[in-house]
């Protein structure tokens, strides 16, 4: 079951459809593409810009744009740095992201993977006493950790491949518990 949509995070404009390979133009490189032509968001190191970017991940995810939530969120783990609690942190958040892409393709199997590597990232961050995701992201790796095993247990059941703009088809949302940053 898809839960109730929570109210947004950000007021960035959706794209016209949520980008699935093979039934949609690539955002980027298609010339019809919603991202065509678009600049990269950059000036993650501002508390502000990485807050936003990420809350817009997750309206982005909410809502059933999954390709463009994991877009948003490889920008915050490129600007992370590869080998940090953090990096794998978001790196998780992308690997739920796919998931949802991968649900929208047809793939059980790459939901099933995606979720399993996905809380195989949040239980490693559970297990670093000085990350402190909560603090950061809104959420916690534990609650992540479960949520993505869970979708990897359900995996067959969320696969939807009906050719529409946009399709939520993730059973769960990511509700954050955070106050915006303070710009410097």
């Amino acid at each position: 079951m898809i839960p109730p949509l929570p109210p947004r995070l950000s007021s960035r404009p959706f794209p016209s459809y949520a980008f699935v390979p093979g039934m949609h133009p690539h955002p980027v490189s298609g010339v019809a593409g919603h991202r065509y032509r678009c600049d990269e968001d950059a000036g993650l190191q501002n508390p502000l810009t990485f807050h936003r970017l990420h809350c817009l991940a997750i309206d982005l995810l909410n809502h059933g744009y999954y390709w463009e939530s994991h877009e948003a969120w490889e920008t915050i783990w490129k600007a992370a740095g590869s080998a940090t609690t953090r990096a794998a942190f978001v790196k998780g958040l992308i690997k739920l992201a796919a998931a949802g892409v991968k649900a929208r393709q047809g793939s059980s199997t790459g939901v099933w993977r995606h979720s399993e590597r996905a809380a195989s990232l949040f239980l490693t961050c559970e297990q670093d006493a000085t990350f402190d995701s909560r603090g950061e992201f809104g959420i916690t790796s534990r609650q992540l950790s479960q949520t993505a095993l869970q979708l990897a247990a359900e995996a067959e059941p969320v696969v939807d491949t009906t050719v529409c703009p946009v399709r939520r088809v993730l059973p769960f949302v990511i509700v954050p518990d955070f106050a915006p940053p303070v710009a410097r």
